[in-house]
Order: structure tokens, then sequence, then C-alpha cells
């Protein structure tokens, strides 16, 4: 009889589990999880995100600085076996230049890249922290990531895109995101892990941690609202 009343108890938590999730909405989820990373208010006053750490990749350590000024430009610096890259994206032109992949100067990347690259130009969309770019959200159920239960959203952007997004059920963070980018006009789906949380002066927190198809992105410093140069996001001529 016993056993039985535990059966009957663990059906019953089984299903106030599951109808908690039924409940929620993917509009609800993106909610709680702005909340959990500090909020829209919070979020608004960011102007500008400097990142600084390194990835490894086939036994090599790769240096990487992310520079963010919302709503304007990004910038991606990448240095290498004694050389330095980089990748230049604003509202109206993209520039790249990696030497180590036999770039011999800056070359200008195609409008259709530069018109897919605009959520790069602020950093509250690579935490989903921008609801304006938003234009569905969709709870599809729940999946586990890495031991941990989450909610898996299906989002549609103002832009068309699409992405599957997995928040921790018990932290609202974004632990993963399925994302569909053109590689050479070819359709790819890649994803992104997102790790290793850390709360800033500024009452945000953010991943410190990037998993990309290419390696794990491991970030020391973050600076934020820190005066940026404009030159920086000029492609440099000699």
């Amino acid at each position: 009889m016993k056993a039985l009343k535990l059966s009957i108890m663990a059906i019953a938590i089984s299903a106030t589990g599951l109808s908690a999730y039924a409940q929620k909405t993917g509009d609800e989820v993106i909610q709680k999880h702005i909340d959990a990373i500090g909020g829209e208010k919070n979020w608004d006053k960011i102007k500008s995100v400097k990142m600084v750490g390194a990835m490894s990749a086939q036994g090599m350590e790769i240096a990487v600085t992310q520079t963010i000024v919302n709503d304007k430009a990004m910038r991606m610096d990448i240095a290498l076996m004694g050389q330095n890259g980089y990748m230049i994206y604003t509202d109206k032109s993209a520039w790249q230049f990696m030497p180590f992949a036999g770039d011999t100067k800056p070359k200008e990347l195609p409008a259709d890249q530069v018109a897919a690259s605009k959520d790069k130009l602020n950093f509250k969309n690579t935490v989903m922290a921008n609801k304006a770019m938003i234009s569905k959200a969709t709870l599809d159920g729940t999946d586990t990531i890495n031991s941990a239960a989450c909610y898996k959203v299906k989002i549609t952007g103002k832009d068309g895109n699409e992405s599957v997004c997995y928040f921790d059920a018990k932290t609202f963070y974004l632990v993963k995101q399925d994302a569909k980018v053109k590689v050479q006009d070819e359709e790819q789906e890649v994803s992104y892990t997102f790790s290793n949380f850390k709360k800033q002066p500024e009452g945000v927190v953010i991943p410190m941690t990037y998993g990309t198809p290419q390696g794990d992105i491991v970030f020391k410093t973050v600076e934020i609202n820190k005066k940026i140069d404009e030159k920086l996001f000029l492609p440099e001529t000699k």
C-alpha cells in the first residue's frame, strides 16, 4: 500500500510538472529570461560592449576581441600566427580582412551579407534580451541540455530568420541556440552554446563562454559603456 501511495504521488508530481510547462508560453519564457539576465531597464542602458578572450582550435590559441556599439557597428578582431584579421559590420557596409586566409587587403562584403548581419549590431540580440527583434516566440515543449531541463522556444525574428532557443528551466538563462545561416550562398544549420554566466556591475548577466562550430570562445574581460573611437569600424588602409 505504501508503494502504491508513493507511485500515485510520483504520478501526481509528474502531471503537475507537465502542466506547469504547458501553461508557459514562448513570450512568457522570453520575458522570464530577460528578467533573469538583468531586466529591460538595465539592458536599455547598455550602449556598447567590448569583450576580450581566446579560442583554442587545432592546438593553437586564437585571440578574439568583440566590440559592439549598439545599433551602429560591430567589429571582431582575430589574432593568429602573428597576424591580425578582422570583420566589421555597420548598418551600411561590411568588411573582412583575414590575412591567414589569404586576404592581402580588406574586402567589402556584398549587400546581402550586410542585410543578413543587422542583428549583429546590437549586443542585446546575442543574449536574446531584445524583444523588439522577435516577431513570434512559440513554446515547443522541453528538452535536456547538459543534464538540465530546458524550455525549447522557436523564434521568428523581424527579419524572417528562424532559430530554436533553449532556456534553462531553473535559471531561464539561454544555454543553446540552433540557427540557420548562409555560408557562400548555401543555408547551413549551426548551433551555439552559452555558459559561465557572470553578473556585471551594470546589473546584467553575460555568458563568458560561447560555444561555436569552430570551438569555444572563453572571454576574460568585459567593458560596458566605454568610449569607443568610431574609426575602429573603418577598414584599415595601408
